[in-house]
């Protein structure tokens, strides 16, 4: 079962984009949760050659769009975070 605290996020850069589980200290959605073997902070994007940079504090950036923007991002799965 997933970890009721680890939401997928999407981090949106100008060239590129990058999935990310990113730890919650609040419960998210089921539809939001990562699956439990992508481990945290895991990127399925190049971010070294792109050079997107993560936001400072990411989880109270994350925590602030879940609460703006739930049902959207329900809709789609993801949370989208704009890289720095």
């Amino acid at each position: 079962m997933p970890n009721p605290h680890r939401c997928k996020v999407k981090l949106i850069g100008r060239s590129c984009d990058h999935d990310l589980c990113v730890p919650l200290t609040r419960a998210v959605p089921p539809e939001l949760r990562c699956i439990d073997s992508q481990p945290s902070g895991y990127g399925g994007g190049g971010g070294a050659t792109c050079g997107c940079r993560v936001p400072d504090h990411l989880s109270d950036v994350v925590e602030r769009e879940l609460r703006d923007n739930l049902q959207e991002s329900r809709r789609r799965g993801f949370v989208i975070i704009p890289a720095a």
